[in-house]
């Protein structure tokens, strides 16, 4: 009984360790989706000031693939785009829109002038 005891106490404090020790699962597999809520103007750069990509229609649904401290959300609008590579591939929102619950905190958050470089390195 005593060796019982002695398992379940050892097993206790490795459970209590390791939550202690701030570890967190891992991050859901599942894409960061969301779905505009109203019509979106779509940017060609998280700026509000730069060029205009297009509307997007209420009901659309993309993935998110980056994000700006500052409340836009990157996304591949599925048009051909050569020869645009990385962020300059992204086409970007203001997030009005409906997200599952905390699945941006998995996204990269990236600067404009990250975007802006890649843009840059595109040609574009």
């Amino acid at each position: 009984m005593k060796a019982h005891s002695f398992l379940a106490m050892v097993l206790a404090f490795l459970i209590m360790g390791v939550f202690l020790a701030g570890c967190t699962p891992e991050s859901s597999s599942e894409p960061c989706m969301f779905t505009a809520n109203e019509d979106l103007t779509v940017y060609r750069l998280p700026d509000g000031s730069s060029g205009v990509f297009g509307t997007m229609p209420s009901g659309e649904t993309y993935e998110v693939l980056a994000q700006t401290a500052d409340g836009w959300v990157g996304f591949d609008p599925g048009v051909a785009q050569a020869p645009n590579v990385g962020l300059a591939r992204h086409r970007w929102i203001l997030l009005s829109a409906t997200v599952s619950p905390s699945c941006l905190a998995d996204v990269e958050v990236v600067t404009l002038a990250e975007v802006q470089a890649d843009v840059d390195a595109s040609g574009g």
